[in-house]
């Protein structure tokens, strides 16, 4: 499996004490230099030049292909009040995911919501950490979904809105 991955998924990931199941479901993921310019913390910087030097995260070749589909993106979240306005890394990951067909790796609710509510959108693959999680979980990577899913939090800060069983 192939994904896309955007800033604030790598910031949140980077936290995590078993972020190698990232390296064990996908066979590597695309990244444009725009989200790399966004990380500014140390941690980061390090946990993103591993994946990197491991050849696990991979420039997309074809950036300027994008443009258009990056312009559209932009323009649905700037013009419509239920998603949040997304900025070009975050646009630059979900339009890969349109035109590779991959998993879209993020955290933004933008995206959520663009996936949501435009059926021109709805076949593209969103997970945030929690789908990555129940992933690792299906495939025996981590043993139990819910204390995995706290200690994700506990580790990270980040907050799910609320857990969806089953």
């Amino acid at each position: 499996m192939i994904s896309s991955i955007d800033t604030c998924f790598l910031i949140d990931w980077c936290r995590y004490s078993k972020r190698g199941v990232l390296e064990k479901i996908f066979d590597y993921c695309f990244i444009v230099d725009d989200v790399l310019r966004e990380i500014k913390s140390d941690e980061s910087l390090a946990y993103v030049s591993s994946l990197l030097s491991k050849g696990f995260l991979v420039f997309y070749p074809f950036k300027s292909e994008l443009e258009p589909i990056v312009r559209r993106i932009i323009d649905l979240s700037v013009g419509d009040p239920r998603i949040r306005v997304l900025d070009p890394p975050e646009a630059y990951a979900f339009a890969i995911g349109i035109r590779e067909n991959t998993i879209v790796l993020t955290e933004n609710n933008g995206v959520l919501n663009l996936v949501r509510l435009y059926s021109e959108f709805s076949s593209i693959r969103v997970w945030r950490s929690f789908e990555l999680l129940r992933e690792a979980y299906k495939r025996g990577l981590i043993n139990n979904f819910e204390d995995e899913v706290k200690i994700y939090e506990r580790e990270t800060g980040h907050r799910f809105p609320k857990i969806p069983r089953g």
